[in-house]
């Protein structure tokens, strides 16, 4: 009887613990279903859009990786294994600048990042990384500009000297005394913006205007946006 008893123990243990692992499997796949159904993208995304990127679809930047998710898990397997040169996409193809360029590509762009992998920019690569569009708009930060610091400007322009400066304090002066948060005062980053430049120092947009604007306010520059990004890819 003894014996039996033990039997009985074990097959109810068993049952509860195979119970368990139904109900646990159950419940992570309603989950899932959930978490993919249209419309529920906020419940999975890892915070709000940035400014100007309310509207725009989630797969419009996260593109579905090519393979079935059994494909993907196999080639990572074997990435690991030493089997394989390159690393699969998972689920989604990685976020490059690739995929911010088939939107905000311009043929005028100041600050172009491929510009930055020239040599002459290996310091700054190594401190700010400018050639990554998401080193300054990360997303899901729902600002516009994430990176907000606004002396960046000293890693590139420290030796910048123009003749017949025509601002009221010449650039050599204001990069010798360290006035940088003044440079994104008068100028555009990207150059956006079709403007005049301003000439006297004491009248450039202040750095909390600009600060108030990189978190997604107004835009303080003056003049028509010279180029608007698309607001889907096949346009």
């Amino acid at each position: 009887m003894k014996g039996v008893s033990k039997i009985d123990a074990t097959t109810d243990s068993r049952l509860a613990q195979n119970t368990g692992y139904i109900i646990g499997c159950i419940l992570i796949a309603i989950i899932l279903i959930v978490l993919v159904l249209p419309g529920q993208e906020d419940l999975h995304s890892s915070g709000p859009a940035n400014t100007g990127h309310e509207q725009i679809a989630c797969e419009s930047c996260h593109v579905k990786a090519p393979g079935t998710v059994r494909q993907q898990l196999q080639a990572n397997v074997r990435y690991y294994l030493g089997l394989r040169q390159n690393q699969a996409d998972f689920i989604h193809q990685a976020v490059t600048n690739d995929t911010c360029l088939a939107c905000h590509e311009r043929p005028n762009n100041f600050h172009p990042p491929h510009r930055f992998f020239e040599p002459r920019f290996a310091e700054v690569r190594r401190i700010l990384h400018p050639e990554r569009c998401v080193s300054c708009h990360t997303e899901h930060q729902g600002g516009r500009v994430t990176h907000v610091d606004l002396t960046f400007c000293k890693h590139c322009h420290r030796d910048t000297v123009i003749k017949d400066d025509p601002i009221t304090v010449p650039h050599d002066e204001l990069a010798h005394g360290e006035d940088w948060e003044t440079c994104l005062g008068c100028h555009d980053f990207h150059g956006n913006h079709k403007m005049e430049i301003e000439t006297v120092v004491d009248r450039v947009i202040k750095s909390h205007t600009l600060i108030e604007y990189f978190n997604g306010g107004p835009s303080p520059y003056d003049g028509e946006i010279i180029y608007k990004a698309k607001e889907k890819t096949d346009e």
